[in-house]
């Protein structure tokens, strides 16, 4: 009777263990009660048509089977879904809940993470599977000082040269320049020189996110921009660094070998204010099939798609950039659901079809080979145009020889990006226009620009660069 009795506890003890197993293997989930997630994201055009479909799949098929509803909303852009995470970040009275995940960069969750609101991808995800990932996207979502993963990578992207192949073409043939003499920003700034001789005042090259070549520049120069000094962050780039970087971008600008008329690169193509540009491999879909010149007339177009440049006898590095999704912190099921849904949407033929349709790149480092991402795509019977293609292999040459670089986030590093965008934009395009100005109004070429090429004016803008960017770090709003 004993040993029945004994029996009877043990057989008891390992179905409550088990059952405690199965109930620890699923974090709390139930197909009968489903946990609902907010997502926020910034996905636009077919961007968001794509990772809509996935959604409603994931819905449909994993979601329904584990007991996970993902709510994909559109915030329009990543600044939006900033603002909104550190409104309700700053509203200590939380009448409304922070999103189970939003789309972010280091920076824009730099609150969040102050706050210790965020969750890792080392909380649960083992080490083999979290190595799965490409190692440059891993290391855009951890923050200085931890090695943990705050910011899961689902799509990533990085930067690439556009151009228009046709005029390229034409100007190559009559004035015997090279790609190769595109491989560096100090041939770039000569090779739009004779373009615009050739071409009779014609810019040349235009491109996005400027603070992407100051800081990506910075780097391959080995004198990173922002640096950690004291225990404090730091604008801490040398003059000398940051005369290079205003030789090769500024004064072909002010002298009209470069422009910015659009709101973004692919506007002054398909304008044909320029045959060249540097954007986002993201940025692909948004390149026109057709570009309009002065007189209205309509031209089918192609491009040529290079590497982007780098400074000559530097180290050579490419942006990473992209945002990663961040996990809020919330009860375990809603936690690991999150993690699922991210896991099921990365898995690597599904991220290559979403990376195809929204010109993204996969995340896991054996979907970043061309033959796979070809050959998954033609199993889904998906044939992208020759420009996406073009981008995908250049990037994941890039990728897969490890030049990526992406700056570390700081608190202030947000507004800091935002500072140097805006101070070195504005100072070229404004300058640019007194010049035309000073032309229109009698002055010669040389008259009107020698203030403009001047030591004087570069030490002013730098004087001033320095000034408001240490109010700036400091936590001071800058003047």
């Amino acid at each position: 009777m004993k040993n029945i009795k004994k029996l009877g506890a043990i057989l008891l003890s390992t179905l409550f263990l088990m059952s405690s197993c199965s109930s620890n293997s699923n974090h709390g989930l139930s197909a009968d009660q489903p946990v609902t997630l907010r997502l926020w994201h910034y996905y636009s055009g077919s961007q968001k048509e794509a990772f809509d479909d996935l959604v409603e799949e994931f819905n449909t098929t994993v979601g329904k089977e584990k007991g996970i509803i993902v709510d994909a909303i559109g915030k329009g852009s990543i600044s939006n879904i900033a603002n909104d995470v550190n409104k309700l970040l700053k509203n200590k009275e939380e009448t409304e809940k922070l999103p189970n995940m939003f789309a972010a960069y280091q920076d824009t969750a730099q609150m969040a993470m102050n706050e210790h609101k965020l969750v890792s991808m080392e909380s649960y995800l083992s080490e083999k599977e979290i190595h799965t990932y490409v190692d440059g996207f891993l290391k855009d979502g951890r923050y200085v000082g931890s090695d943990e993963t705050m910011l899961f990578p689902i799509a990533k992207a990085s930067e690439v040269m556009i151009i228009n192949k046709e005029e390229w073409d034409r100007f190559a043939s009559a004035t015997h320049v090279s790609k190769a003499d595109l491989s560096t920003w100090e041939g770039l700034a000569k090779t739009a020189k004779l373009y615009y001789e050739y071409s009779n005042g014609k810019a040349f090259f235009a491109r996005d996110a400027l603070a992407n070549y100051l800081i990506c520049g910075a780097h391959q120069l080995q004198d990173d921009i922002f640096q950690e000094k004291d225990g404090k962050v730091a604008f801490a780039i040398s003059d000398k660094t940051l005369r290079r970087l205003w030789d090769n971008y500024y004064i072909p600008f002010i002298k009209g070998y470069y422009v910015k008329n659009g709101r973004f690169a692919s506007d002054d193509i398909k304008t044909k204010d320029v045959i060249a540009t540097v954007s986002s491999t993201a940025g692909g879909t948004f390149y026109p099939n057709e570009v309009i010149d002065e007189h209205g007339d309509k031209q089918k177009v192609s491009y040529l798609v290079l590497p982007t440049p780098h400074f000559e006898n530097a180290q050579n590095a490419v942006i990473s950039q992209g945002g990663g999704i961040a996990i809020t912190k919330a009860d375990e099921a809603s936690e690991y659901a999150c993690i699922v849904f991210l896991q099921w949407f990365t898995e690597t033929k599904r991220n290559i079809t979403f990376s195809a349709a929204s010109s993204y790149l996969p995340v896991k480092k054996e979907a970043n080979t061309y033959q796979t991402w070809e050959t998954t795509l033609k199993k889904h019977n998906m044939n992208p145009n020759n420009l996406l293609k073009d981008i995908v292999k250049t990037t994941m040459d890039e990728v897969n020889e490890q030049k990526l670089y992406a700056a570390n986030s700081f608190d202030g590093s947000y507004e800091a990006r935002s500072y140097l965008e805006k101070a070195a934009n504005m100072k070229a395009i404004e300058d640019q226009k007194a010049i035309q100005k000073a032309i229109q109004a009698g002055k010669s070429q040389e008259e009107a620009m020698a203030y403009y090429l001047s030591d004087e004016n570069f030490a002013k803008w730098v004087q001033q660069c320095r000034k408001d960017m240490e109010a700036l770090l400091q936590g001071d709003k800058a003047q």
